[in-house]
């Protein structure tokens, strides 16, 4: 029965690599550019994309896709204000992006037509405030919802077919892999008794409150603090599926976890940290009479986010929970191999900048 099984394996593998051959030569000898978008709409360009806007709230988002393609190096690309107060690093990428004014993330689909775009890149959840219109306006849109890992490997793959460069989007997502593969195939080895419970809080501040929200369960954060060994306490507490829920201290008393990770996509999370850390009502907590509530790493952005620097949040994480595993793993040189393998960042000062900026993320732990 093995034989028979090998047999047809062998019999088969030429023709799925002959088919795959062929479809890869169909695209590129082909004069219009498609791809699917995570809408499951076809898009389909006649001339290869220069004129790009990435438009809507989250746009942070879809550059962190597009700017691992060296396509955008020769694009007129306009992008959104970012709503995330550390910044973002795509001016450090192509300087020249400084001198050209973003759009507003409230933009509506005329403003964006105005600016007469071969196509525009959003998020899924912005379709039906401005996708939906550009239809009407017959102005070509891509979504993207990279708020998983398979979201990401679907839609760089049909990135990648957008921009014709299948090859390039594969390299992509082996390079994501082989990181990835080296935190789980790691931790796999771990007993789950002996497996630290994770608790991932975003600080909000509203009339100078603050609150803390926990992460749905399909989203990225939940997927990372699970994959890199962690047990995710709150999974299965936020059963909305569109965004962060406020959590209360009882709730968080009750999980009472062995690590408490806290991000903050628009201050310095050090804030939230210190008020924790002084407040008689948190003493108690396991984490934090072990000095285990901690900032999380950013640089011009939080690595806990569905951003390519994600990767980044996991190895930063796995080697944090279980410094025994991960001895060998030195941040600082992870950095920089990510910004030049998957940006193409060689200028020292650029990644000198970047480290900087990290070190200064997570100085309180």
């Amino acid at each position: 029965m093995k034989k028979k099984i090998l047999f047809i394996l062998l019999v088969l593998l030429p023709v799925l690599l002959f088919s795959q051959g062929n479809a890869e030569k169909e695209m590129q000898d082909s004069g219009f550019y498609t791809a699917t978008d995570a809408n499951g709409r076809t898009v389909t360009l006649e001339e290869k994309p220069y004129r790009v806007i990435i438009a809507g709230k989250a746009g942070n988002m879809s550059a962190n896709a597009l700017f691992l393609f060296p396509e955008v190096e020769a694009m007129d690309l306009t992008l959104p204000i970012t709503d995330q107060g550390l910044g973002d690093f795509f001016s450090l990428i192509r300087p020249s992006l400084d001198e050209k004014p973003r759009i507003s993330q409230n933009a509506s689909a005329e403003e964006i037509a105005a600016q007469n775009p071969q196509i525009v890149l959003t998020k899924t959840a912005n379709y039906e405030k401005i996708g939906k219109k550009l239809d009407q306006l017959r102005i070509p849109n891509f979504t993207m919802n990279l708020e998983s890992y398979e979201d990401w490997k679907t839609e760089i793959t049909q990135l990648g077919k957008l921009l014709k460069n299948t090859t390039r989007a594969q390299q992509i997502l082996s390079l994501f892999q082989e990181r990835l593969d080296s935190i789980t195939n790691t931790v796999s080895s771990l007993a789950p008794e002996n497996k630290l419970k994770v608790l991932i809080l975003q600080g909000v501040t509203t009339d100078n409150a603050s609150s803390f929200k926990i992460a749905p369960d399909s989203w990225m954060q939940t997927w990372m603090a699970e994959n890199v060994g962690g047990v995710p306490v709150w999974k299965g507490a936020n059963t909305a599926s569109n965004g962060w829920s406020t959590v209360s201290f009882e709730q968080i008393a009750a999980w009472n976890p062995d690590k408490i990770y806290i991000v903050s996509y628009k201050t310095p999370t050090e804030t939230y940290v210190n008020e924790i850390y002084s407040s008689p009502i948190w003493a108690n907590l396991k984490a934090v009479k072990n000095h285990n509530v901690e900032e999380t790493p950013s640089d011009m952005m939080n690595y806990i986010q569905p951003v390519a620097t994600w990767i980044l949040g996991m190895q930063w994480m796995a080697q944090d929970l279980y410094p025994e595993l991960f001895a060998s793993v030195d941040m600082e040189e992870e950095i920089t191999s990510f910004y030049r393998e998957f940006y193409g960042l060689t200028d020292q000062k650029v990644l000198d900048t970047l480290l900087s900026a990290y070190k200064t993320s997570i100085s309180l732990n």
